[in-house]
């Protein structure tokens, strides 16, 4: 999916002018930047919803919102239609949003829409069984990071074009009396296997119809799917699996970790059906899925148990935290991997190098995220105040990590690693002597001369060398160097002050 930050400055500068037109509901404004970008940027949703928010509010007072105007009534083929018809969907959502102009809920052009997105969505499908092919038969290297960079590059246009579709089905729904649209969300839903959106949707219609039977036996069927695509298995899967159980014999007590996640999956569904959640089975499961790296399924879990418990389990949270992480970093694992093989100074490397940054902010911002929620949740753990200083300390944040670090020298599991950062935040702010103080306290603190004690050591060189002190920085080096000949750049400061 396009973001804001995949456009081009020029047209970046446009949608952040539309943002502050809609702030100022300046709505013509907003319609006018928006509807050409839209057109160049087929696949920027974030634009295309802003230029339909734009869309219904100026049209709010008007006798066809969400009525006549809405009703669907057509004389004949709308041109989206004939350009889908002739295999030209990206003119056809052109000409869609055209005639969204002055009917934005409108089912007609919504539908339009919703045909032109799937159509390109089922273009890009239809090529993916062939690039799959192309990158599992690429030899490694330059040519197999193209491969599958454009692999990637359909799967990502698939997506796009699925939400387009999604948003025009929503955009129809808008209208509570209009059920059609919303069984229609719903079952595109779950074609797309979007499981619990898909449930939302029918749950929602039989809540307030409850006559609607359709509607409770479509949320039936998308829960069944939607626990055994949880349990890694789609129905042929399973069936697979019960043949291989009656070839094995009944007498056969070997379990396969598929056929666990799949029995742990479904005892956990009927549990809550019935009301009667199965902490047990779910934690199985989310453990399970944890260990196979699937961390996706495992998150999906922690996150149903830590609800249960009403968001209070910090060590159902700390394992939500640290899934998350996971996640990210074999994203950053399997970038760097991709990056290796492209060539350097390419534009695949390039792209692998911008992809890589915004994946190590995502992992940084989310790692300090979480630091501060724990401190909230729990402001007297001196580990958790610790922990939030670290991190403030790695973003750079030095002033506001040094409450944070102050605090934590009261814990003694911490106190020589809270000295150490809180030397460097003293250093960082230019407030030398209270850091010489702080490292120098620490440094007696240890004994013997373990990684910890000669970071500090070596921190308080560099302390000792911006305060002028060159005798003192030596003496801290020289320290370290006699016991760890490779640490950092100890050897050449400690040699070259022999040569001159």
């Amino acid at each position: 999916m396009k973001t804001e930050y995949d456009l081009l400055p020029a047209r970046r500068n446009t949608y952040l002018k539309a943002l502050s037109a809609l702030e100022l509901r300046n709505f013509a404004l907003v319609v006018s930047l928006m509807q050409p970008l839209v057109a160049e940027e087929p696949e920027f949703l974030a634009g295309r919803k802003l230029l339909r928010e734009a869309q219904v509010m100026r049209s709010r007072g008007k006798s066809g919102f969400l009525g006549i105007s809405g009703s669907g009534l057509s004389l004949g083929k709308s041109k989206a239609k004939r350009l889908i018809e002739a295999g030209d969907w990206k003119g056809a959502m052109v000409a869609a949003e055209k005639a969204l102009e002055s009917d934005p809920t409108g089912v007609q052009p919504n539908r339009d829409l919703f045909e032109a997105a799937e159509a390109g969505a089922a273009a890009e499908r239809a090529n993916l069984a062939k690039l799959e092919a192309e990158a599992g038969a690429a030899a490694d290297g330059a040519a197999k990071v193209a491969a599958n960079r454009k692999l990637e590059t359909s799967r990502r246009h698939i997506r796009a074009y699925e939400a387009i579709a999604k948003f025009a089905l929503e955009t129809m729904s808008v209208d509570p009396k209009n059920t059609k649209a919303r069984h229609e969300l719903g079952d595109y839903l779950l074609r797309i296997e979007e499981f619990d959106d898909a449930l939302k949707v029918f749950e929602d219609i039989f809540r307030k119809t409850p006559g609607d039977l359709e509607a409770r036996d479509r949320a039936k069927e998308v829960a069944a799917r939607r626990s055994m695509k949880q349990g890694g298995l789609e129905s042929a899967t399973f069936t697979g699996l019960v043949k291989q159980r009656q070839v094995a014999g009944a007498d056969d007590k070997v379990v396969t970790s598929a056929e666990s996640a799949e029995e742990l999956a479904r005892a956990v569904y009927e549990a809550h059906e019935a009301g009667e959640p199965d902490r047990e089975s779910a934690r199985k499961l989310a453990d399970l899925y944890f260990n196979r790296e699937d961390y996706d399924n495992a998150l999906e879990y922690y996150r149903y148990l830590s609800a249960l418990a009403n968001e209070t389990d910090p060590g159902l949270l700390r394992k939500i935290s640290d899934t998350e992480l996971r996640k990210v970093s074999r994203g950053i694992a399997e970038k760097e991997g991709l990056l290796a093989q492209a060539a350097p100074g390419s534009p695949e490397a390039a792209a692998l190098n911008a992809e890589l940054e915004q994946l190590r902010r995502e992992r940084a911002e989310q790692m300090l995220g979480e630091a501060r929620k724990r401190v909230e949740r729990n402001p007297t753990d001196l580990q958790y105040r610790f922990e939030l200083g670290e991190q403030l300390v790695l973003a750079g944040h030095y002033k506001e990590a040094t409450p944070e670090l102050q605090k934590a020298r009261s814990n003694p599991n911490t106190r020589t690693r809270a000295l150490n950062l809180l030397g460097r935040c003293y250093s960082e702010r230019n407030m030398l002597d209270l850091a010489a103080k702080t490292l120098n306290d620490a440094a007696a603190e240890i004994p013997g001369m373990d990684g910890t004690k000669k970071d500090i050591l070596y921190n308080l060189g560099l302390v000792y060398e911006r305060m002028g002190d060159k005798e003192k920085a030596l003496d801290c080096m020289k320290q370290i160097y006699e016991v760890d000949y490779g640490f950092l750049d100890v050897a050449e400061r400690v040699e070259s002050s022999y040569e001159t």
